[in-house]
Parts: C-alpha cells; structure tokens; sequence
C-alpha cells in the first residue's frame, strides 16, 4: 500500500466507488478548508493579542 494511502482504510481502498471517494474526498476537503480558516482567524487573533501585550507591558493576562 502506497504511504498516501496509509491514513484510509484498508478494506475502503479495496472496495470504494469512484462516487464514495469523491464523496469521502469532498467531505475531507471542507473539513480542511473549516480549519484552515479557523487556524488563520486565530493566528490573527494571537497577533492583535500580542500587539496589545507589547503596548500594554503591565498587562499580565494569560487568557
């Protein structure tokens, strides 16, 4: 089994239709792109929590 392959199972490798891959696939991909911009939305989060931090070096909050 080729490494790609290594995260699916085996048995629906073997045994999937062109339409339940496409549709495992489309479901993979949403799921990717939901966290993609949740990972984005935070990361600008985190930088206008830093910019915040570093004009305001009494503030102490860990939240």
């Amino acid at each position: 089994m080729s490494t790609v392959l290594a995260g699916l199972d085996p048995d629906f490798v073997a045994n999937a239709s062109v339409d339940a891959i496409r549709t495992q696939y489309e479901r993979a991909q949403r799921t990717a792109d939901m966290w993609n911009d949740r990972a984005r939305a935070l990361f600008l989060l985190l930088g206008q929590r830093e910019d915040e931090a570093s004009a305001s070096p009494t503030h102490g909050g860990t939240r």
